[in-house]
């Protein structure tokens, strides 16, 4: 119920409004601007039409009832005019409403005047529904009140409805126009987008154009009439009125010419191709978007003007789109190659780490993360004989494919001089000189390895340029070991390594990793550091060496978010048992 009564109280409110408008706007001219005993210069006439197109019925009935009190207001006249008067500007403002809507069916905005079609339409239209409102309103006059049905009076009202259809009108419909067009960009948020066509501006030019000389010709007509005082004050105003009126109108015409050849030769290329970049984008194939540019400018590349300049260059940019896109099809065959063959090759070197084995003397836990599709980093560990365990990690300069490479020769030189009983020092020394020699990358590799006895617990190490190990005794905390380190393999050829010992007795943890941990940073570049890493091994040493390193590398990866890792991740720690 609520709906139905706010509802008709919109319509009460818009026909209360429109009729007192109507009758607002027509009092100062019925009393100042008379051309003659029966008709005056009448702006409002086209308020009928215009209310009709805002308001539909409403508007055109509040003018109607506007009518009838204006009539009144006019004075002498019988009841029967005024039921005609409220009747004819029914007839035709929203009759001349409803066929302009017709006219415009398939249109979303109605009001938009942007194209030589639809202002030949509005102009026919306004020269019928003048024609159609001054023969109904003489017909009536010359009935009741025997006034001559063709005559000054007659044409009067024919020329004032068509001036004001012509000089309030059209500019109203375009003015319209763009306020629903900026009412629905305030409703998509688009602040700064065209609204005006060219079309559009040519047609307000026109019709700014048509007034001018609308006005200099019934200048001209008043010094001609005042020269030779043929007419009185009133019947000469008439007839200025009646040649500036349809000097307004007939320069239109014409107009039209030069507006069709606007249209056809600048207006509408410049819209279809404005479109195009509006539209990119908007199909999933850009195959079809390029069909789509060439299909638009092809039919303007031959016009021998900026037009067609710009269409030209559009179909270039529509050919560099098509040659972009096969090569970069090419390239992404290219690329997609080259990623095959890095899975590939990360396969082969996941495949080259050693499985998993549970030694029965100890706790051991191993695993590498590469920061890219392969690792530099690698390690490795093997049963020497029946009571002696070996083992390598290492950091090879530089990521990706050359570091694979410089790592998978590595890891074999070192697995090699360490099964053949020699000693960690003297096995990274034979290795540096076997890397050295035809090492033309000039790349180095940083290498902790080292000897168990199972029996014994002595453990002989080996560094080269390798981050310091982390040790804890039974039951203790983990500490950073200050062992002595030579310098990387794969650098100076005449270098010598040494061995070091220590024993760990039963319980004792031996932590080793490459600097991708101390070295993991956030995204504020703050390092994960040593003493993070001690923390969490400390916080976690209770649990098995498997846990602990899982720990370790879950709060390295909580600790750098979304921060991308930018170096390999290895981590070997073993448990004497």
């Amino acid at each position: 119920m609520t709906e139905k009564t706010n509802w008709l109280r919109k319509q009460l409110t818009i026909i209360f409004a429109s009729g007192l408008f109507y009758f607002a706007m027509s009092v100062p001219f019925i009393d100042f601007l008379r051309l003659s005993e029966t008709t005056e210069v009448r702006p409002y006439c086209v308020l009928p039409f215009l209310l009709s197109l805002v308001y539909g019925f409403p508007g055109a009935l509040g003018t109607a009832i506007g009518n009838i009190f204006s009539d009144m207001y006019y004075g002498g006249m019988d009841y029967k005019i005024y039921i005609l008067g409220f009747s004819f500007q029914l007839i035709y403002g929203y009759g001349g409403a409803m066929l302009w809507k017709y006219l415009r069916r398939r249109d979303q905005n109605l009001f938009r005047m942007d194209t030589v079609k639809k202002l030949s339409q509005y102009l026919i239209l306004v020269l019928g529904d003048s024609l159609l409102i001054s023969v109904m309103v003489w017909w009536t006059l010359n009935r009741f009140y025997n006034l001559p049905f063709y005559g000054i009076g007659f044409v009067s009202t024919f020329l004032n409805h068509i001036i004001y259809f012509v000089l309030l009108g059209i500019p109203f419909l375009i003015g319209y126009s763009a306020h629903i067009q900026k009412k629905e960009l305030r409703r998509q948020n688009r602040l700064h987008t065209y609204i005006f066509s060219i079309n559009e501006k040519f047609i307000l030019f026109l019709v700014l154009l048509a007034s001018i000389t609308g006005v200099i010709i019934g200048f001209f007509a008043f010094v001609f009439f005042r020269a030779y005082d043929i007419y009185d004050s009133t019947l000469l105003w008439g007839y200025v009125f009646l040649i500036s009126g349809s000097a307004i109108y007939i320069c239109l015409w014409p107009g039209l010419l030069l507006l069709h050849f606007v249209e056809k030769y600048v207006a509408s290329p410049l819209e279809r191709m404005a479109r195009i970049g509006n539209n990119f984008g908007l199909k999933e194939n850009i195959q079809d978007e390029v069909s789509d540019i060439k299909s638009v400018v092809g039919r303007y590349c031959d016009y021998p003007s900026e037009t067609g300049a710009l269409a030209r260059s559009f179909n270039t940019f529509a050919d560099k789109i098509d040659e972009y896109v096969v090569r970069l099809t090419n390239v992404s065959k290219d690329r997609e190659r080259v990623s095959t063959q890095l899975k590939i090759a990360r396969d082969i070197q996941q495949g080259v780490l050693p499985a998993h084995v549970d030694f029965p003397e100890i706790d051991l836990y191993a695993d590498m993360k590469p920061a890219l599709e392969v690792a530099g980093d690698f390690y490795d560990y093997f049963k020497i004989d029946e009571h002696r365990f070996g083992f390598v990690i290492a950091d090879v300069s530089g990521k990706g494919i050359p570091s694979s490479l410089f790592m998978m020769a590595s890891k074999i030189i070192i697995k090699k001089n360490l099964l053949s009983n020699m000693s960690p020092g003297q096995a990274l020394t034979l290795s540096n000189r076997e890397l050295c020699r035809n090492n033309r990358a000039e790349m180095f590799v940083t290498v902790f390895c080292g000897i168990l006895d199972f029996d014994t617990g002595l453990l002989k190490y080996a560094s080269a340029g390798h981050d310091h190990p982390i040790l804890a005794s039974a039951g203790g905390e983990f500490r950073m070991m200050q062992n002595k380190t030579g310098f990387v393999l794969g650098a100076m050829e005449e270098i010598s390594y040494r061995d070091d010992e220590l024993v760990l007795e039963k319980g004792d943890t031996f932590f080793i990793y490459t600097d991708g941990i101390p070295e993991a940073t956030d995204s504020t570049k703050e390092q994960f550091g040593f003493d993070r890493t001690i923390d969490v091994l400390n916080r976690n040493r209770d649990r098995s060496v498997s846990e602990m390193c899982e720990a370790l590398l879950a709060s390295i990866d909580e600790f750098k978010g979304e921060a991308d890792r930018f170096d390999d991740i290895t981590v070997m720690a073993f448990r004497r048992k």
